[in-house]
């Protein structure tokens, strides 16, 4: 699967080579104090609320739901230079910026209509490569059952079998080498992958 650019109303070109993508997981304070003390240049996409705990500028937003996430969209914090930040999201939804297109759609039965699967943060990975950028780091995106970190007590959510094959599938790709996460079953499913790919690779 991939993502193409339908329509985009402002400048969507990466100012860094690395992207830290964050996400709403509760590892996400400690997936971003690892990120942080190395210091590399950046730009940053966060998806839902985690744009509040960054603490610096955010370049992009994402979430995938756009047209059930429009009053969010239009009511983000001025991260981005005193501006909203850059918003993206599947189709052309009022409230986003730049609306994308699905190629080579991946569907579980022949005659499914859900669009997407594979998670918010996936959604970003795919949008964060279509953009060019040359490495991406996921923070506080686990895909876990561990809850948000906005709710001390709340767990969840139900990831259903369809999200993790289609993660599992964007690591057999490439593209996924360039993608990097620091906590959870996304972590997992990368790295197994990775190693996977190279123990195959150097047996040739």
């Amino acid at each position: 699967m991939r993502l193409e650019i339908h329509n985009a109303k402002v400048d969507t070109k990466p100012e860094n080579d690395l992207l830290l993508i964050t996400g709403d997981g509760r590892s996400l304070n400690k997936d971003l104090d690892r990120f942080l003390q190395f210091k590399s240049p950046h730009d940053v996409m966060s998806i839902g609320r985690s744009i509040n705990v960054y603490p610096g500028r955010v370049r992009h937003w994402a979430n995938v739901d756009g047209p059930e996430c429009i009053w969010w969209a239009e009511h983000l914090p001025p991260k981005n230079d005193g501006k909203l930040p850059v918003r993206h999201t599947l189709g052309d939804v009022r409230g986003y910026d730049v609306d994308w297109d699905i190629i080579d759609e991946i569907k579980f039965a022949p005659d499914e209509e859900i669009k997407w699967h594979g998670t918010s943060s996936l959604f970003a990975v795919h949008v964060g490569l279509a953009l060019g950028y040359g490495k991406i780091v996921l923070a506080g995106c686990p895909m876990d059952m561990k809850g948000h970190w906005f709710f001390p007590d709340d767990v969840g959510p139900r990831w259903n079998g369809e999200s993790f094959i289609a993660w599992m599938e964007f690591a057999k790709t490439p593209e996924a080498k360039k993608v990097q996460s620091l906590s959870g079953y996304t972590k997992q499913i990368l790295s197994e992958s990775r190693n996977l790919i190279e123990k195959v690779e150097i047996g040739r």
